[in-house]
């Protein structure tokens, strides 16, 4: 069987390459009647374009790299459908990649999908000092949910959500329903999301001008694997009455260990969470949670960065999207 290329393509159609190649690009300098015969003519060989090889000559590949720090959160699932759905109507493919927070893990990544000729990367950062800059070149980047920082800072679009409000509304709905010791768990604070957070938990004592007690603030990590370990010790030996869990993952860990101890929710322990997923409505109780607009966060990504593929020039943009407090049975203490 002999191989089809653009030759054996412009032959049959009695076009030129050059003609064929304006096709496959979707040019409007071809009649749309030619264009149509070429096309059918495609399809009578079978011929399939090489994406490949199109791409290097094109310095296009139509592919992005997307770089999470945890794929089995779902956050991240609906961030991630945002970001492909608005990819695919771009006609553009991405590559998913997932670092479990680590840095070198994340570094590996970038350099990757860099080799790889990615148009442009999307990457939820892993809250750590790598270089960006130096990693990715002259590569369009837009960042989620966490902003680099140090040498990084203020270079790149950043799509980020109202961490600190939403935080300071759950605590506040926790202190007005009459909890007081109220702990959180949270992911590392050199992150954006996770030093945000726990700004919003403190300036919600500050304005009920209530004492804040250090022992009730717990740090680990956003993947959710000392969540458990922290909400035991929290209810055994810190005497909290309350736990705002920062994010879905940790509050897994949470019900696991209130479940074990026999902990009654909100009776004995009111609960919020920063997260606001479908399945939480239907636990008994039903869950207080802060909705982040996930969906949204990965459109307004690929979008911001589909105009730097483009060229566009404007100076570096950082959008904080509204979140919003859903009250539910867990807050409400009885």
């Amino acid at each position: 069987m002999n191989h089809v290329n653009i030759s054996v393509v412009a032959k049959k159609a009695n076009v030129s390459q050059t003609t064929v190649s304006r096709v496959l690009n979707n040019s409007p300098l071809v009649k749309e009647s030619t264009a149509e015969k070429v096309r059918q003519v495609m399809e009578d060989l079978g011929y399939t374009p090489n994406e490949l090889a199109r791409g290097l000559r094109s310095n296009e590949t139509k592919t992005v790299g997307v770089i999470v720090s945890n794929v089995l959160n779902p956050f991240f699932t609906s961030m991630v459908r945002g970001i492909e759905d608005l990819a695919n109507k771009a006609n553009y493919n991405i590559m998913l990649c997932n670092t479990d927070e680590k840095a070198e893990k994340e570094k590996q990544y970038i350099q990757a999908l860099v080799s790889k000729r990615v148009d442009g990367l999307i990457v939820a950062s892993a809250g750590t000092k790598n270089d960006y800059t130096a990693l990715v070149g002259n590569k369009p980047v837009v960042f989620v949910d966490r902003r680099p920082s140090g040498a990084n800072a203020g270079k790149f679009d950043t799509i980020l959500v109202q961490n600190k409000e939403g935080s300071r509304q759950a605590v506040t709905q926790l202190i007005e329903a009459g909890y007081r010791r109220i702990a959180i768990i949270t992911g590392s604070n050199i992150s954006t999301t996770g030093y945000e957070r726990l700004a919003g938990y403190e300036e919600a004592f500050l304005e009920k001008h209530l004492p804040l007690d250090r022992s009730l603030i717990k740090m680990g990590d956003f993947l959710g694997h000392t969540a458990y370990k922290n909400a035991i010790d929290l209810i055994q030996n810190q005497d909290c009455d309350a736990i705002f869990a920062a994010n879905s993952m940790i509050l897994l860990g949470v019900l696991k260990a209130a479940a074990e101890i026999g902990v009654q929710i909100p009776q004995q322990m009111g609960l919020c969470v920063f997260d606001d997923l479908e399945w939480m409505e239907y636990c008994r109780p039903q869950i207080t949670a802060v909705r982040q607009p996930t969906y949204e966060m990965g459109t307004t990504a690929m979008s911001y960065l589909l105009e730097r593929i483009a060229g566009k020039k404007e100076p570096v943009r950082e959008i904080r999207l509204p979140v919003t407090l859903t009250v539910r049975e867990s807050s409400q203490k009885k």
